[in-house]
């Protein structure tokens, strides 16, 4: 029993003795990233982390890190951040160790320490550190001229050295005779637009095994060439301006306007405007002076260009002279016109009374001759123009009009030539002058002259002399005598003489005494109804009066003896001589008599009219003369309108009108109905009517229309009236399947009489 107990102990402790070798054995430090030696870009951050492994953590204590030195790194104070600081995680047995930047400097052997039940532990890394790829002198942009050689540059710094190749697009560059591929950059010969592109310079570090690459986009220049344009440019006086100047390049060039003669730069002058970026001139309110050469240049990185521009001012035409003249018949006249512009306005005359202008040189078989001239007058052109008129007449006086245009428009202005010539009364009538029982009277006498007459007046062979009934009044040139004929001896010819300094002229004024027309010569019955007649009346001479004015007609029922009871009717010359609203079967005596403005004539004999009985309406009239037998072509496809007058209703009141139209044909040059079936009769109730709009005509389709008057008695005779509408499609059927329609519907009628 001693035994197993001593046994057991000795198993005891030889079981703690092997888990305490084994325990110690497992316990480390490891460091991440797990790597005994490791390499970093200069200017990188680094962050390595030690890590106890234990079968109890609690028993490591908490691992610190040493420089290459053998200094312990220290944490970071609160709120700052070194270049090398540690940072503790108890929680995990781990201690990080941070550098914010590494450089070459801080190169070296790093380790990290800790003890285990106080065994020690510790574990080491060597940080080595290296240059990476870094781009210098690589600008992503760059810009060439064309023309030139250009150096893409691309500076790249590395250690080790790096090697550097080039590429276009993808493609790889070798030198040869348009590329050098330098150490600093790839130089391109004579550029050209086609070289426009991006370009790749890659670097490569074969013992690191870095690459990088930097794209580089290269924009060739190209300095401005100017577009092909007019060299001249024309502007009018007054208005605003614009001149365009253009140029290609690249990159788009800005723009620079200058006049020549002055130098001035016109983006800083009053009444220019210059866009820089388009090439824009603007004038506002072009002068006359602005004529002259422009320069226009344009400005870009890769050089300048210019081009000039000669600026026309067309400066619309001035007249400032044309002066009105005299001069006597039969001689010459003259007006001369002159006016100012750019260019030189050219100038013609015409009468204001006609709408042709005289041409230069002879007109009207050499009477009338037009001459012009020009010549420089400052900044504008002076012309003038002389209209010549040999062998003067009366039809030359009047306002002539002066014409000056050019390209920048036109100028007018009136002149007027007066004529001078002798008294004359051609104007004046020459009707008698009347008055009656002792009526005053104006002889007026009106002389036309140039220049103005005198007038003096003469009767019976002597000077007229005032007296109590006499009164002259005027000298010239319109003079006029009042008259009172109490005594018929002031009856008689009296003689208005005009003078001026060319000559004499009389105008003879008969003075007569005035008496009421004779008696009607004849007065016949010319058309007749039941309740209406007609006249035709031949009125007396007018020796003895003054015109005849008016007749008047005096008419009764036969059986009534007394005219002092008869009705009146009054005409006005040349009127239609009607008597209406008469009554049917009855008889009527009627007579006539003429007036004029000294009163009503004699009465002549009376004449008797048998009324007939009352009969149906008299035929309706069309308003407008039309023929019955003449076509009209309407306005419209679909409907027309009918005018007419009202006729005589022969005793009994018209109660309605009848329009019956129907499509007709013209055959061997007689109309003929088409198809009665397509008639259409319509009623008018109405007795004062006197228009109607018939509709739905057929478009292009003649119609015959008769126009019908009833009363009780029955129809009058129609009028009629042939129509043509217009080409038109009112229901939105053409007028062809209409037209299949009608006879469509023809046949069909025919099929069902034939199997009836």
């Amino acid at each position: 029993m001693r035994l197993k107990r001593v046994g057991a102990t000795g198993v005891t402790a030889l079981v703690v003795l092997l888990a305490t070798i084994t325990g110690c054995l497992a316990q480390n430090l490891r460091i991440l990233p797990i790597s005994k030696q490791q390499t970093v870009a200069v200017g990188k951050s680094v962050v390595l982390t030690c890590q106890a492994d234990a079968p109890d953590p609690a028993l490591v204590t908490q691992p610190q890190w040493r420089d290459p030195k053998g200094q312990i790194i220290m944490e970071a104070a609160a709120g700052t951040r070194p270049e090398i600081y540690t940072e503790a995680m108890p929680a995990k047995q781990l201690q990080l160790l941070y550098i914010s930047s590494i450089t070459p400097a801080m190169a070296g052997n790093y380790s990290c320490e800790a003890t285990y039940t106080n065994i020690p532990l510790s574990a080491s890394v060597i940080l080595d550190t290296f240059v990476a790829i870094t781009w210098t002198n690589a600008n992503e942009n760059q810009y060439a001229t064309k023309g030139k050689d250009f150096k893409v540059m691309c500076e790249v710094t590395a250690e080790p050295a790096p090697s550097v190749d080039w590429f276009k697009e993808e493609n790889p560059i070798v030198t040869g005779d348009r590329y050098v591929i330098h150490a600093n950059g790839l130089m391109i010969k004579n550029v050209q637009e086609s070289d426009d592109g991006t370009y790749t310079c890659r670097a490569v570090v074969m013992q690191t095994g870095e690459l990088a690459e930097r794209n580089i986009k290269l924009e060739v220049y190209t300095a401005p060439e100017m577009e092909e344009r007019e060299t001249t440019v024309r502007i009018k006086e007054g208005e605003s301006a614009a001149i365009t100047c253009k140029a290609r390049g690249k990159p788009p060039p800005t723009y620079t306007w200058i006049k020549a003669s002055t130098r001035e730069n016109l983006a800083t002058t009053s009444r220019f405007n210059v866009n820089e970026n388009t090439g824009l001139l603007t004038f506002d309110r072009v002068e006359a002076a602005d004529y002259g050469k422009y320069i226009c240049s344009a400005v870009n990185k890769a050089g300048q260009n210019e081009t000039e521009i000669e600026v026309e001012v067309l400066v619309k035409p001035r007249i400032f002279e044309l002066y009105n003249t005299t001069a006597p018949e039969k001689q010459e006249g003259r007006l001369e016109c002159k006016a100012t512009g750019r260019p030189a306005p050219r100038i013609s005359f015409r009468k204001r009374s006609n709408s042709e202008r005289f041409v230069n040189g002879p007109n009207d078989g050499g009477r009338i001759t037009i001459e012009t001239s020009s010549h420089q007058s400052g900044d504008q052109i002076e012309s003038s123009a002389v209209i010549m008129i040999s062998n003067l007449n009366r039809t030359d006086d009047g306002l002539y009009e002066c014409i000056a245009e050019n390209d920048a428009g036109e100028a007018w202005r009136n002149g007027h030539l007066a004529v001078q010539f002798r008294p004359t009364f051609e104007r004046m009538p020459t009707v008698p002058i009347w008055s009656w029982n002792g009526q005053t009277v104006n002889l007026t006498c009106v002389a036309e002259s140039i220049p103005n007459a005198t007038i003096k007046w003469r009767f019976r062979d002597a000077d007229l002399v005032e007296t109590p009934h006499i009164k002259i009044f005027g000298s010239g040139p319109i003079s006029y005598v009042t008259i009172t004929p109490l005594d018929r001896g002031l009856y008689g010819i009296y003689k208005c003489v005009a003078t001026n300094t060319l000559g004499e002229a009389e105008h003879v004024i008969q003075f007569r005494e005035a008496f009421p027309p004779g008696p009607v010569v004849q007065a016949r019955q010319e058309t007749i109804t039941a309740t209406s007649v007609t006249f035709n009346i031949v009125g007396p001479a007018e020796d003895m009066g003054p015109p005849i004015l008016a007749y008047v007609a005096q008419f009764k029922e036969n059986a009534n003896f007394d005219w002092n009871l008869a009705q009146n009717r009054t005409w006005s010359v040349n009127s239609p001589y009607t008597v209406e609203n008469l009554r049917p079967m009855f008889t009527y005596d009627f007579r006539f008599a003429a007036v004029n403005q000294v009163g009503i004539g004699s009465w002549g004999s009376p004449i008797t009219v048998i009324m007939p009985r009352r009969s149906p309406p008299e035929q309706p009239k069309w308003r407008e003369n039309l023929s019955s037998e003449s076509l009209i072509h309407g306005k419209y496809a679909d409907r027309y309108e009918l005018k007419w007058k009202i006729p005589a209703h022969n005793g009994e009141p018209i109660d309605m009108y009848e329009i019956r139209y129907c499509p007709v044909l013209k055959i061997s040059g007689e109309w003929r109905v088409s198809s009665e079936n397509e008639c259409v009769t319509q009623e008018l109730k109405s007795f004062e009517a006197i228009t109607y709009e018939v509709r739905g005509l057929h478009p292009d389709t003649r119609y015959r229309i008769h126009l019908r008057a009833h009363n009780q008695l029955g129809f009058s005779l129609p009028a009629q009236l042939y129509v043509q509408t217009a080409l038109g499609n009112p229901n939105g059927c053409p007028s062809y399947l209409r037209w299949a329609n009608t006879k469509l519907d023809i046949i069909a009628t025919v099929l069902v009489l034939f199997l009836v």
